[in-house]
């Protein structure tokens, strides 16, 4: 598909879909999550893991990691080096913590002794509530308030009458016509 129309046609899809607020914002955390640590490591690796086995909405951990991951190099990894800088080698009463957690068998291959890693899933950690909060009542209030408006909308119908588009809402319609 044309990437232009992809990233509209995706907002519809979840707009359509039969996903629950709680799902929409568990998958902007898990954004957030992969937004905040670099990519080239096993710590990203496990976090794609997790995005394949837990039950969350993935379109919206896609859609919200490139805008997490822009806030990270437009700044956020300054602050994620510091924060983790200081978690390892500053905050000297936990070093027995790193040390326990640096020796154990799966853990230690998550890189979680880098400063980038450490802090951004501390940063992460620290804005996951607030951020979950704010995704459910935001997904919430667009599902309510807008749905039907770009339902409506001339650009939608004809997002909508593209082949792969058409399948895909046709699938969600009989979906929700059995449920």
């Amino acid at each position: 598909m044309i990437p232009i129309i992809s990233l509209p046609a995706k907002i519809v899809k979840l707009l359509e879909s039969n996903v629950s607020p709680a799902e929409i914002a568990a998958g902007v955390c898990l954004g957030m999550f992969l937004g905040f640590i670099p990519l080239n490591g096993p710590m990203a690796v496990f976090l794609v893991i997790f995005f394949l086995v837990v039950k969350l909405n993935r379109l919206s951990t896609v859609l919200t990691l490139p805008v997490f991951k822009l806030f990270y190099v437009l700044g956020v990894s300054r602050l994620t080096d510091a924060l983790g800088g200081y978690l390892l080698i500053g905050a000297e009463y936990l070093t027995y913590f790193w040390r326990l957690v640096t020796n154990l068998p799966i853990i230690a291959y998550l890189d979680l002794n880098n400063t980038l890693v450490a802090g951004g899933m501390c940063l992460s950690i620290i804005l996951c509530l607030p951020v979950y909060l704010v995704s459910v009542r935001a997904a919430a209030l667009i599902k309510e308030k807008y749905a039907d408006k770009i339902q409506n909308l001339k650009f939608v119908q004809w997002v909508k009458k593209i082949p792969v588009v058409s399948k895909v809402s046709q699938a969600i319609g009989k979906l929700r016509s059995q449920a």
